[in-house]
Protein backbone atom coordinates (compact mmCIF):
# COMPACT_ATOMS: atom_id res chain seq x y z
CA UNK A 1 0.00 0.00 0.00
CA UNK A 2 2.83 2.33 0.85
CA UNK A 3 4.47 1.76 -2.52
CA UNK A 4 1.43 3.03 -4.39
CA UNK A 5 1.18 6.11 -2.20
CA UNK A 6 4.71 6.91 -3.28
CA UNK A 7 3.68 6.51 -6.93
CA UNK A 8 0.88 9.01 -6.46
CA UNK A 9 3.18 11.45 -4.64
CA UNK A 10 5.73 11.20 -7.45
CA UNK A 11 3.05 11.78 -10.06
CA UNK A 12 1.72 14.85 -8.27
CA UNK A 13 5.26 16.19 -7.77
CA UNK A 14 6.14 15.81 -11.46
CA UNK A 15 2.82 17.36 -12.52
CA UNK A 16 3.34 20.36 -10.23
CA UNK A 17 6.91 20.81 -11.45
CA UNK A 18 5.80 20.83 -15.09
CA UNK A 19 2.98 23.23 -14.25
CA UNK A 20 5.29 25.66 -12.43
CA UNK A 21 7.94 25.59 -15.17
CA UNK A 22 5.42 26.29 -17.92
CA UNK A 23 3.71 28.98 -15.86
CA UNK A 24 7.03 30.77 -15.28
CA UNK A 25 7.71 30.57 -19.00
CA UNK A 26 4.54 32.49 -19.84
CA UNK A 27 4.48 34.86 -16.84
CA UNK A 28 7.13 37.49 -16.14
CA UNK A 29 8.23 37.50 -12.54
CA UNK A 30 11.66 38.35 -11.18
CA UNK A 31 13.06 39.86 -14.38
CA UNK A 32 16.82 39.77 -14.54
CA UNK A 33 17.13 37.03 -11.90
CA UNK A 34 19.37 34.34 -13.37
CA UNK A 35 17.74 31.57 -11.34
CA UNK A 36 14.26 32.46 -12.54
CA UNK A 37 15.47 32.88 -16.14
CA UNK A 38 16.95 29.36 -16.00
CA UNK A 39 13.59 27.99 -14.91
CA UNK A 40 11.92 29.83 -17.79
CA UNK A 41 14.39 28.28 -20.23
CA UNK A 42 13.56 24.85 -18.82
CA UNK A 43 9.87 25.60 -19.24
CA UNK A 44 10.38 26.68 -22.87
CA UNK A 45 12.10 23.35 -23.53
CA UNK A 46 9.25 21.53 -21.80
CA UNK A 47 6.81 23.26 -24.17
CA UNK A 48 8.43 21.34 -27.03
CA UNK A 49 7.45 18.11 -25.25
CA UNK A 50 3.76 18.91 -25.45
CA UNK A 51 2.11 16.51 -27.89
CA UNK A 52 0.50 18.85 -30.45
CA UNK A 53 3.53 21.20 -30.70
CA UNK A 54 5.79 18.18 -31.17
CA UNK A 55 3.47 16.86 -33.89
CA UNK A 56 3.24 20.19 -35.75
CA UNK A 57 6.99 20.74 -35.60
CA UNK A 58 7.43 17.25 -37.09
CA UNK A 59 9.62 16.29 -34.13
CA UNK A 60 9.53 12.55 -34.80
CA UNK A 61 11.77 11.69 -31.86
CA UNK A 62 9.60 13.55 -29.33
CA UNK A 63 6.34 12.13 -30.70
CA UNK A 64 7.78 8.60 -30.70
CA UNK A 65 9.03 8.96 -27.12
CA UNK A 66 5.62 10.18 -25.94
CA UNK A 67 3.93 7.27 -27.69
CA UNK A 68 6.41 4.81 -26.19
CA UNK A 69 5.76 6.33 -22.75
CA UNK A 70 2.04 5.78 -23.32
CA UNK A 71 2.58 2.21 -24.53
CA UNK A 72 4.51 1.52 -21.35
CA UNK A 73 2.42 3.27 -18.68
CA UNK A 74 -0.84 4.40 -20.26
CA UNK A 75 -1.95 8.05 -20.27
CA UNK A 76 0.75 9.18 -17.86
CA UNK A 77 1.32 12.17 -20.18
CA UNK A 78 -2.17 13.45 -19.35
CA UNK A 79 -1.59 13.24 -15.59
CA UNK A 80 1.93 14.68 -15.46
CA UNK A 81 3.18 16.57 -18.54
CA UNK A 82 -0.07 18.25 -19.59
CA UNK A 83 -0.50 21.54 -17.65
CA UNK A 84 -4.21 21.78 -18.42
CA UNK A 85 -4.67 18.40 -16.77
CA UNK A 86 -3.04 19.78 -13.63
CA UNK A 87 -5.40 22.77 -13.74
CA UNK A 88 -8.38 20.40 -13.80
CA UNK A 89 -6.93 18.41 -10.90
CA UNK A 90 -6.57 21.69 -9.01
CA UNK A 91 -10.26 22.51 -9.56
CA UNK A 92 -11.19 19.01 -8.41
CA UNK A 93 -9.04 19.36 -5.29
CA UNK A 94 -10.58 22.75 -4.51
CA UNK A 95 -14.07 21.29 -4.64
CA UNK A 96 -13.06 18.37 -2.43
CA UNK A 97 -11.77 20.74 0.24
CA UNK A 98 -14.90 22.87 0.06
CA UNK A 99 -17.20 19.86 0.34
CA UNK A 100 -16.05 16.54 1.75
CA UNK A 101 -18.89 14.65 0.09
CA UNK A 102 -17.51 15.77 -3.28
CA UNK A 103 -14.54 13.44 -2.78
CA UNK A 104 -16.77 10.50 -3.71
CA UNK A 105 -19.07 12.24 -6.20
CA UNK A 106 -17.99 10.37 -9.33
CA UNK A 107 -19.60 7.38 -11.02
CA UNK A 108 -18.97 5.32 -14.12
CA UNK A 109 -20.03 7.02 -17.34
CA UNK A 110 -20.17 5.34 -20.71
CA UNK A 111 -17.80 7.05 -23.17
CA UNK A 112 -19.28 9.25 -25.87
CA UNK A 113 -17.52 7.73 -28.89
CA UNK A 114 -19.19 10.04 -31.39
CA UNK A 115 -18.02 13.15 -29.56
CA UNK A 116 -14.51 11.92 -28.73
CA UNK A 117 -13.63 10.50 -32.12
CA UNK A 118 -15.47 13.27 -33.93
CA UNK A 119 -13.34 15.97 -32.28
CA UNK A 120 -10.20 13.92 -32.95
CA UNK A 121 -11.11 13.46 -36.62
CA UNK A 122 -11.86 17.16 -37.15
CA UNK A 123 -8.62 18.13 -35.38
CA UNK A 124 -6.57 15.71 -37.50
CA UNK A 125 -8.12 17.01 -40.70
CA UNK A 126 -7.44 20.62 -39.65
CA UNK A 127 -3.80 19.75 -38.91
CA UNK A 128 -3.56 18.16 -42.35
CA UNK A 129 -5.24 21.15 -44.02
CA UNK A 130 -3.09 23.67 -42.15
CA UNK A 131 -6.01 25.31 -40.29
CA UNK A 132 -4.20 26.18 -37.07
CA UNK A 133 -7.04 28.22 -35.58
CA UNK A 134 -9.30 25.19 -35.05
CA UNK A 135 -6.44 23.21 -33.53
CA UNK A 136 -5.77 26.13 -31.17
CA UNK A 137 -9.28 25.88 -29.72
CA UNK A 138 -8.86 22.27 -28.54
CA UNK A 139 -5.12 21.78 -27.99
CA UNK A 140 -4.67 21.63 -24.17
CA UNK A 141 -1.19 23.22 -24.18
CA UNK A 142 -2.34 26.18 -26.29
CA UNK A 143 -5.41 26.71 -24.12
CA UNK A 144 -3.16 26.78 -21.06
CA UNK A 145 -0.76 29.23 -22.73
CA UNK A 146 -3.50 31.71 -23.60
CA UNK A 147 -4.96 31.52 -20.10
CA UNK A 148 -1.54 32.24 -18.59
CA UNK A 149 -0.76 35.05 -21.04
CA UNK A 150 -4.12 36.78 -20.98
CA UNK A 151 -5.02 35.97 -17.37
CA UNK A 152 -2.08 35.52 -15.03
CA UNK A 153 0.56 37.53 -16.89
CA UNK A 154 -1.28 40.89 -16.60
CA UNK A 155 -1.65 40.25 -12.86
CA UNK A 156 2.11 39.64 -12.57
CA UNK A 157 2.86 42.75 -14.63
CA UNK A 158 0.57 44.86 -12.48
CA UNK A 159 2.15 43.45 -9.32
CA UNK A 160 5.62 44.25 -10.68
CA UNK A 161 4.56 47.82 -11.36
CA UNK A 162 3.13 48.25 -7.87
CA UNK A 163 6.25 46.81 -6.23
CA UNK A 164 8.44 49.03 -8.44
CA UNK A 165 6.84 52.07 -6.81
CA UNK A 166 8.11 50.96 -3.39
CA UNK A 167 11.28 49.02 -4.19
CA UNK A 168 12.59 50.48 -7.43
CA UNK A 169 12.75 49.26 -11.00
CA UNK A 170 14.39 45.94 -10.08
CA UNK A 171 10.84 44.56 -10.25
CA UNK A 172 10.41 45.89 -13.78
CA UNK A 173 7.83 48.40 -14.97
CA UNK A 174 5.76 47.17 -17.87
CA UNK A 175 2.74 48.34 -19.79
CA UNK A 176 -0.08 45.91 -19.03
CA UNK A 177 -1.51 44.86 -22.38
CA UNK A 178 -4.42 42.48 -22.94
CA UNK A 179 -5.99 41.44 -26.24
CA UNK A 180 -9.75 41.59 -25.73
CA UNK A 181 -10.47 38.80 -28.22
CA UNK A 182 -7.82 36.40 -26.90
CA UNK A 183 -8.78 37.22 -23.32
CA UNK A 184 -12.45 36.52 -24.09
CA UNK A 185 -11.65 33.20 -25.79
CA UNK A 186 -9.31 32.22 -22.92
CA UNK A 187 -11.90 33.18 -20.28
CA UNK A 188 -14.75 31.28 -21.95
CA UNK A 189 -12.58 28.21 -22.62
CA UNK A 190 -11.15 27.93 -19.12
CA UNK A 191 -14.60 28.64 -17.70
CA UNK A 192 -16.09 25.69 -19.58
CA UNK A 193 -13.17 23.40 -18.71
CA UNK A 194 -13.27 24.52 -15.07
CA UNK A 195 -17.02 23.85 -14.88
CA UNK A 196 -16.57 20.39 -16.39
CA UNK A 197 -13.80 19.68 -13.86
CA UNK A 198 -15.99 20.94 -10.99
CA UNK A 199 -18.78 18.60 -12.06
CA UNK A 200 -16.94 15.59 -13.44
CA UNK A 201 -13.18 15.74 -12.83
CA UNK A 202 -11.36 14.99 -16.08
CA UNK A 203 -14.47 15.21 -18.24
CA UNK A 204 -12.85 17.58 -20.74
CA UNK A 205 -9.91 15.21 -21.16
CA UNK A 206 -12.20 12.25 -21.80
CA UNK A 207 -14.81 13.94 -23.97
CA UNK A 208 -13.27 16.80 -25.93
CA UNK A 209 -9.46 16.65 -25.84
CA UNK A 210 -8.09 15.13 -29.07
CA UNK A 211 -4.75 14.38 -27.41
CA UNK A 212 -6.48 12.44 -24.64
CA UNK A 213 -8.53 10.44 -27.16
CA UNK A 214 -5.51 9.60 -29.31
CA UNK A 215 -3.31 8.59 -26.39
CA UNK A 216 -6.25 6.70 -24.92
CA UNK A 217 -6.38 4.46 -27.97
CA UNK A 218 -2.63 3.89 -27.74
CA UNK A 219 -2.97 3.02 -24.04
CA UNK A 220 -5.19 0.03 -24.89
CA UNK A 221 -1.93 -1.83 -25.52
CA UNK A 222 0.02 -0.35 -22.59
CA UNK A 223 2.39 -2.67 -20.75
CA UNK A 224 1.41 -1.46 -17.26
CA UNK A 225 -2.24 -0.95 -16.35
CA UNK A 226 -4.35 -0.33 -13.28
CA UNK A 227 -6.17 -3.62 -12.67
CA UNK A 228 -8.76 -4.97 -10.22
CA UNK A 229 -8.15 -8.24 -8.42
CA UNK A 230 -11.66 -9.70 -8.11
CA UNK A 231 -10.52 -12.15 -5.42
CA UNK A 232 -9.77 -9.26 -3.07
CA UNK A 233 -12.55 -6.85 -4.11
CA UNK A 234 -15.46 -6.54 -1.68
CA UNK A 235 -17.64 -4.52 -4.10
CA UNK A 236 -17.65 -1.39 -1.93
CA UNK A 237 -17.57 0.80 -5.06
CA UNK A 238 -15.29 3.40 -3.45
CA UNK A 239 -12.75 3.27 -6.28
CA UNK A 240 -15.43 4.20 -8.82
CA UNK A 241 -16.71 7.05 -6.68
CA UNK A 242 -13.20 8.51 -6.42
CA UNK A 243 -12.23 8.05 -10.08
CA UNK A 244 -12.10 11.51 -11.67
CA UNK A 245 -11.84 9.87 -15.09
CA UNK A 246 -15.22 8.23 -14.45
CA UNK A 247 -13.87 5.12 -16.13
CA UNK A 248 -14.22 2.38 -13.43
CA UNK A 249 -17.16 0.08 -13.97
CA UNK A 250 -17.38 -1.38 -10.45
CA UNK A 251 -20.20 -3.75 -11.37
CA UNK A 252 -18.10 -5.39 -14.09
CA UNK A 253 -14.78 -4.91 -12.22
CA UNK A 254 -13.38 -3.26 -15.32
CA UNK A 255 -11.30 -0.12 -15.91
CA UNK A 256 -11.51 1.59 -19.30
CA UNK A 257 -7.81 2.12 -20.24
CA UNK A 258 -8.67 4.68 -22.93
CA UNK A 259 -10.00 7.10 -20.30
CA UNK A 260 -7.81 6.25 -17.31
CA UNK A 261 -5.27 9.05 -16.72
CA UNK A 262 -3.22 6.95 -14.27
CA UNK A 263 -3.70 9.29 -11.31
CA UNK A 264 -3.50 6.41 -8.75
CA UNK A 265 -6.42 7.83 -6.72
CA UNK A 266 -8.32 4.55 -6.94
CA UNK A 267 -5.33 2.61 -5.57
CA UNK A 268 -5.14 4.92 -2.56
CA UNK A 269 -8.89 4.55 -2.01
CA UNK A 270 -8.92 0.74 -1.90
CA UNK A 271 -8.44 -0.49 1.67
CA UNK A 272 -8.38 -4.12 0.50
CA UNK A 273 -5.42 -3.72 -1.84
CA UNK A 274 -7.56 -5.06 -4.68
CA UNK A 275 -6.36 -2.44 -7.19
CA UNK A 276 -2.79 -2.39 -8.44
CA UNK A 277 -0.67 -0.82 -11.15
CA UNK A 278 1.06 -3.86 -12.57
CA UNK A 279 2.37 -5.35 -15.76
CA UNK A 280 -0.37 -6.85 -17.86
CA UNK A 281 0.02 -10.58 -17.32
CA UNK A 282 -3.54 -11.83 -17.64
CA UNK A 283 -5.83 -11.79 -20.67
CA UNK A 284 -7.56 -8.45 -21.05
CA UNK A 285 -11.15 -8.29 -19.79
CA UNK A 286 -12.00 -5.27 -21.88
CA UNK A 287 -14.20 -5.60 -24.91
CA UNK A 288 -12.31 -5.90 -28.19
CA UNK A 289 -12.40 -2.93 -30.46
CA UNK A 290 -15.14 -3.28 -33.03
CA UNK A 291 -14.62 -3.08 -36.79
CA UNK A 292 -15.85 0.49 -37.01
CA UNK A 293 -13.29 1.62 -34.44
CA UNK A 294 -10.50 -0.27 -36.19
CA UNK A 295 -11.58 1.29 -39.46
CA UNK A 296 -11.59 4.71 -37.82
CA UNK A 297 -8.09 4.24 -36.43
CA UNK A 298 -6.83 3.09 -39.81
CA UNK A 299 -8.31 6.24 -41.34
CA UNK A 300 -6.66 8.34 -38.63
CA UNK A 301 -3.30 6.73 -39.39
CA UNK A 302 -3.73 7.72 -43.03
CA UNK A 303 -4.77 11.26 -42.11
CA UNK A 304 -1.79 11.59 -39.78
CA UNK A 305 0.53 11.15 -42.77
CA UNK A 306 -1.09 14.02 -44.67
CA UNK A 307 0.58 16.93 -42.75
CA UNK A 308 4.03 15.89 -43.98
CA UNK A 309 2.91 15.85 -47.63
CA UNK A 310 1.00 19.09 -47.15
CA UNK A 311 4.04 20.73 -45.56
CA UNK A 312 6.17 19.69 -48.52
CA UNK A 313 3.63 21.18 -50.93
CA UNK A 314 3.55 24.44 -48.96
CA UNK A 315 7.35 24.58 -49.03
CA UNK A 316 7.37 24.09 -52.83
CA UNK A 317 4.74 26.79 -53.34
CA UNK A 318 6.69 29.18 -51.15
CA UNK A 319 9.94 28.53 -53.03
CA UNK A 320 8.24 29.08 -56.39
CA UNK A 321 6.69 32.32 -55.18
CA UNK A 322 10.01 33.54 -53.83
CA UNK A 323 11.77 32.73 -57.09
CA UNK A 324 9.11 34.71 -58.89
CA UNK A 325 9.80 37.74 -56.71
CA UNK A 326 6.71 37.36 -54.55
CA UNK A 327 5.26 40.55 -55.98
CA UNK A 328 1.72 39.32 -56.26
CA UNK A 329 1.80 38.13 -52.64
CA UNK A 330 2.44 41.52 -51.15
CA UNK A 331 -0.26 43.06 -49.07
CA UNK A 332 -0.64 46.16 -46.94
CA UNK A 333 -1.13 44.03 -43.84
CA UNK A 334 -0.39 41.99 -41.86
CA UNK A 335 3.30 41.64 -41.04
CA UNK A 336 4.21 38.18 -39.77
CA UNK A 337 7.08 37.76 -37.29
CA UNK A 338 10.62 37.00 -38.52
CA UNK A 339 11.13 33.27 -38.97
CA UNK A 340 7.52 32.67 -39.98
CA UNK A 341 8.68 32.46 -43.62
CA UNK A 342 5.19 33.16 -44.89
CA UNK A 343 1.69 33.85 -43.62
CA UNK A 344 0.62 30.47 -44.99
CA UNK A 345 3.34 28.68 -43.00
CA UNK A 346 2.44 30.59 -39.84
CA UNK A 347 -1.28 29.80 -40.15
CA UNK A 348 -0.61 26.12 -40.78
CA UNK A 349 1.69 25.62 -37.78
CA UNK A 350 0.65 28.15 -35.14
CA UNK A 351 -1.76 27.10 -32.39
CA UNK A 352 -1.84 30.56 -30.77
CA UNK A 353 -0.23 29.46 -27.49
CA UNK A 354 1.15 33.05 -27.19
CA UNK A 355 4.59 31.98 -25.94
CA UNK A 356 6.30 34.15 -28.57
CA UNK A 357 4.06 37.08 -27.59
CA UNK A 358 4.93 36.58 -23.92
CA UNK A 359 8.65 36.62 -24.71
CA UNK A 360 8.67 39.59 -27.12
CA UNK A 361 10.66 42.31 -25.27
CA UNK A 362 9.30 45.21 -27.34
CA UNK A 363 5.65 43.98 -27.29
CA UNK A 364 5.42 44.39 -31.07
CA UNK A 365 4.02 40.86 -31.30
CA UNK A 366 0.32 40.89 -30.45
CA UNK A 367 -2.57 38.42 -30.94
CA UNK A 368 -4.24 39.01 -34.31
CA UNK A 369 -7.91 39.87 -34.47
CA UNK A 370 -8.78 39.77 -38.19
CA UNK A 371 -5.49 40.86 -39.72
CA UNK A 372 -4.92 37.38 -41.13
CA UNK A 373 -8.61 36.68 -41.60
CA UNK A 374 -10.65 34.19 -39.60
CA UNK A 375 -8.09 31.42 -40.07
CA UNK A 376 -5.39 33.40 -38.28
CA UNK A 377 -7.35 34.73 -35.31
CA UNK A 378 -5.16 35.02 -32.16
CA UNK A 379 -1.96 34.17 -34.03
CA UNK A 380 1.01 36.56 -33.57
CA UNK A 381 1.07 39.66 -35.75
CA UNK A 382 3.41 42.68 -35.74
CA UNK A 383 1.62 45.76 -34.41
CA UNK A 384 3.88 48.78 -34.70
CA UNK A 385 1.69 50.98 -32.54
CA UNK A 386 2.86 48.76 -29.64
CA UNK A 387 6.57 48.62 -30.49
CA UNK A 388 8.96 47.52 -33.22
CA UNK A 389 11.05 44.44 -33.96
CA UNK A 390 14.42 44.80 -32.25
CA UNK A 391 17.38 44.42 -34.61
CA UNK A 392 19.30 42.14 -32.23
CA UNK A 393 16.42 39.96 -31.00
CA UNK A 394 15.59 36.41 -32.15
CA UNK A 395 13.54 35.28 -29.14
CA UNK A 396 10.27 34.45 -30.91
CA UNK A 397 11.91 31.83 -33.12
CA UNK A 398 13.91 30.40 -30.24
CA UNK A 399 10.85 29.68 -28.07
CA UNK A 400 8.23 28.65 -30.66
CA UNK A 401 7.47 24.96 -29.95
CA UNK A 402 5.49 24.20 -33.12
CA UNK A 403 7.87 25.41 -35.84
CA UNK A 404 5.46 28.17 -36.87
CA UNK A 405 8.30 30.65 -36.24
CA UNK A 406 11.60 29.05 -37.17
CA UNK A 407 14.77 30.01 -35.29
CA UNK A 408 17.01 32.41 -37.19
CA UNK A 409 20.66 33.21 -36.68
CA UNK A 410 21.12 36.88 -35.80
CA UNK A 411 22.71 37.78 -39.14
CA UNK A 412 20.00 35.89 -41.01
CA UNK A 413 17.30 37.66 -39.04
CA UNK A 414 18.82 41.08 -39.80
CA UNK A 415 18.58 40.35 -43.52
CA UNK A 416 15.05 38.88 -43.54
CA UNK A 417 12.58 41.26 -45.18
CA UNK A 418 9.18 41.13 -43.49
CA UNK A 419 7.84 44.01 -45.57
CA UNK A 420 8.81 47.49 -46.68
CA UNK A 421 8.09 51.00 -45.46
CA UNK A 422 5.91 53.42 -47.44
CA UNK A 423 6.12 57.21 -46.95
CA UNK A 424 2.99 59.42 -46.99
CA UNK A 425 4.33 62.91 -47.61
CA UNK A 426 1.08 64.72 -46.83
CA UNK A 427 0.98 63.31 -43.29
CA UNK A 428 4.58 64.13 -42.41
CA UNK A 429 5.07 66.81 -39.74
CA UNK A 430 7.81 68.32 -41.92
CA UNK A 431 5.32 69.08 -44.72
CA UNK A 432 2.30 69.67 -42.50
CA UNK A 433 3.80 71.71 -39.67
CA UNK A 434 7.05 72.90 -41.20
CA UNK A 435 9.22 71.39 -38.43
CA UNK A 436 12.40 69.34 -38.66
CA UNK A 437 12.09 65.66 -37.75
CA UNK A 438 14.14 62.79 -39.24
CA UNK A 439 13.09 60.26 -36.58
CA UNK A 440 12.56 57.52 -39.16
CA UNK A 441 16.00 57.89 -40.74
CA UNK A 442 17.73 58.21 -37.38
CA UNK A 443 16.31 54.97 -35.99
CA UNK A 444 16.38 52.78 -39.12
CA UNK A 445 18.75 49.88 -38.23
CA UNK A 446 19.09 48.76 -41.88
CA UNK A 447 20.08 52.23 -43.11
CA UNK A 448 17.24 52.02 -45.62
CA UNK A 449 15.96 55.58 -45.02
CA UNK A 450 17.90 58.69 -46.07
CA UNK A 451 16.88 62.31 -45.73
CA UNK A 452 16.76 64.24 -48.98
CA UNK A 453 15.93 67.89 -49.60
CA UNK A 454 12.63 68.50 -51.32
CA UNK A 455 11.64 71.30 -53.70
CA UNK A 456 10.46 73.31 -50.70
CA UNK A 457 13.92 73.13 -49.16
CA UNK A 458 12.88 70.78 -46.35
CA UNK A 459 14.39 67.35 -45.57
CA UNK A 460 12.13 64.37 -46.30
CA UNK A 461 12.73 60.64 -45.92
CA UNK A 462 13.64 58.64 -49.01
CA UNK A 463 13.17 54.86 -48.64
CA UNK A 464 15.34 52.31 -50.41
CA UNK A 465 12.98 49.32 -50.59
CA UNK A 466 15.76 46.83 -51.33
CA UNK A 467 17.35 47.54 -47.93
CA UNK A 468 14.18 47.81 -45.83
CA UNK A 469 13.54 44.79 -43.58
CA UNK A 470 10.13 45.89 -42.27
CA UNK A 471 11.14 46.08 -38.61
CA UNK A 472 8.71 48.94 -38.03
CA UNK A 473 11.04 51.24 -36.07
CA UNK A 474 10.21 54.08 -38.45
CA UNK A 475 6.45 53.60 -38.11
CA UNK A 476 6.54 53.19 -34.33
CA UNK A 477 8.65 56.31 -33.74
CA UNK A 478 6.92 58.53 -36.29
CA UNK A 479 5.33 61.45 -34.35
CA UNK A 480 2.61 62.10 -36.95
CA UNK A 481 -1.02 61.08 -36.50
CA UNK A 482 -1.93 59.23 -38.66
CA UNK A 483 1.53 57.80 -39.27
CA UNK A 484 3.44 59.35 -42.14
CA UNK A 485 5.41 56.16 -42.65
CA UNK A 486 3.90 52.68 -42.56
CA UNK A 487 5.15 49.16 -43.16
CA UNK A 488 3.44 47.04 -45.80
CA UNK A 489 3.95 43.35 -45.11
CA UNK A 490 4.98 40.57 -47.46
CA UNK A 491 2.93 37.39 -47.50
CA UNK A 492 6.21 35.59 -48.15
CA UNK A 493 9.34 36.86 -46.46
CA UNK A 494 12.38 37.57 -48.57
Amino acid sequence: MKRYNILRILRVAVALLCFVLLTLTFVDWGNGTARVDSLRDAGAELARWQFVPALLSVSALTVCLLLVLTLAFGRIYCSTLCPLGTVQDGVNTLRKYRNKSARTRFSFRRPSHLLRYGVLAVTALCVAAGVGFVVALVDPYSIFGRVMHEGLRPVAQGTNNVLAVFFGDSFGREVVSVSWLSALVALVTIGIIGLLAWIGGRRYCNSFCPVGTLLGEVSRASLFKIQIDTSKCVDCGLCGRKCKGECIDTAAHRIDPTRCVVCFDCIDACAQGAISFTMRSTPSTEKPADKSRRSFLATMATVAAIPVAEAQQRHKRMEQAMQGGGGKHRGPRPVAPPGAQSIEHLQAKCTACHLCISKCPSHVLQPAVMEYGLQGVMQPVMRYDKGYCLYDCTLCGEVCPTGAILPLALEQKRMTQLGHAVFHRGRCVVARDGVECGNCAEHCPADAIKLQRGVDGRMYPQIEKALCIGCGACENLCPATPKAIEVKGYSIHK
